[in-house]
């Protein structure tokens, strides 16, 4: 592919990308509920039980009929959560319960604990609620309701929702595995490797954390140098281990970016190698077979964002999930002016006090450090220089987007 081709749109790139996966899924596997944190889910999964499983006290206080409304009520009985009642609850009665305790038959109304004055084992109410206090049996969940869909990743949330559901068997989508290599003669692994003109692999391990935020099998980690040889060899052995390789550095015109001619000569397609974002404009995307490999910028900044646009996107592709980031709509707290317009950009911000996002300062896609304190970023569209305070732009968060 010529490494001079014209920008793609973001849109347009992301086509390309999704027809390249198009009917490739990874098989599944069945595991455990305690093993399927950050697994994406192969099937459906229904509820097998009723929640709540009988009719159970909200409050602590004390259980009586549903029509009877009395001044006083005599204390029979006390229910802790766990016990179950030995008594029929009859008129002028009443049976001290404990939040979550089962309420005893005859019960319709809980009391309050802070509406009564107790007197030996009489009780006095000081007035009555017209809510009855008591969570309704399978009033939140049914038995077959739909708990969550295939294609879901399963966070603590989702695996707690589960568990209370019955369900501690269930089949999860095989994790991707994905090979990492860092480009560059001029990257090193130790302080003590530093000298001029050298500067730390932070992308290596920056890579190596992002495949395990977004649920990946990292099978290696491998810095390579600025070789033709090396680089094809690197890439060569990386596809024979991994479903997915990402490599950082390599992929622009200087005269030792290997990167993409490399890739052709590993006998792998390329569908694009340049989108019009910014930061990330010499991306490049690349399979063969049933294996997916990346080509990100050396920048630390376009790594982060592309492998959440990009590789991100895969990984969902394989795993069945839908792609895309969450974002919503937010406005700026000060005018933002460029003067290139030709790249989609994203703007590394902060949401202030007032709810509104302000650029970080920030000095280009090599300034790590102002991702740290960004809440997220906002995107300036082709072909846009100028934005008002307080005019919408699209926000995507770093919480819940590009995390």
């Amino acid at each position: 592919m010529n490494i001079f081709e014209p920008m793609l749109p973001c849109e347009k790139a992301f086509e390309l990308l999704d027809n390249a996966l198009a009917g490739y899924q990874l098989p599944g596997k069945s595991v455990t509920v305690a093993q399927a944190y950050g697994r994406v889910l192969l099937n459906d999964q229904t509820s097998l039980l009723e929640l709540p499983p009988f009719n159970k006290s909200a409050m602590d206080g004390y259980a009586i009929r549903a029509d009877d409304r009395q001044d006083q009520y005599r204390v029979v009985e006390t229910v802790a959560a766990g016990q179950v009642s030995r008594k029929t609850i009859e008129p002028g009665t009443a049976v001290r319960i404990m939040t979550g305790a089962c309420v005893p038959p005859g019960g319709g109304r809980v009391i309050k604990v802070e509406d009564t004055q107790q007197d030996g084992d009489l009780i006095k109410v000081l007035s009555f609620e017209d809510r009855t206090n008591i969570a309704e049996k399978a009033q939140d969940v049914r038995i077959g309701d739909l708990i969550l869909s295939a294609g879901t990743r399963l966070g603590s949330l989702e695996i707690a929702n589960l568990v209370s559901c019955g369900i501690t068997q269930l089949e999860v989508v095989r994790r991707p595995q994905i090979a990492v290599l860092s480009t560059g003669d001029e990257i090193v692994d130790s302080p003590d490797q530093l000298g001029p003109g050298k500067i730390m692999n932070s992308n290596g391990p920056m890579l190596a954390g992002l495949a395990h935020e977004s649920g990946l099998k990292l099978i290696s980690q491998d810095r390579v140098p600025d070789t033709w040889d090396a680089t094809v060899a690197a890439i060569e052995n990386a596809m024979d281990q991994a479903n997915l390789v990402v490599l950082s550095g390599g992929v622009s015109v200087g005269e030792y970016d290997f990167v993409l001619k490399a890739m052709s000569a590993a006998g792998l397609t390329v569908h694009f190698s340049r989108v019009a974002i910014l930061p990330g404009k010499p991306t490049v995307f690349a399979s063969r077979e049933d294996t997916f490999v990346f080509g990100l910028p050396g920048n630390p900044v376009s790594v982060f964002i592309m492998f959440h646009l990009f590789v991100r996107r895969a990984v969902a592709l394989l795993s069945g999930s839908t792609p895309g980031l969450r974002d919503f709509p937010v406005r700026l707290a000060a005018d933002f002016k460029r003067r290139k317009i030709e790249r989609l950009q994203h703007v590394p911000c902060r949401i202030n006090q007032a709810g509104e996002c302000e650029p970080v300062d920030y000095h280009g896609s090599a300034h790590l450090a102002a991702i740290m304190r960004a809440d997220g970023f906002f995107l300036v569209a082709v072909g846009t220089a100028e934005l008002k305070a307080g005019q919408q732009v699209t926000f995507i968060p770093m919480a819940g987007g590009f995390k």
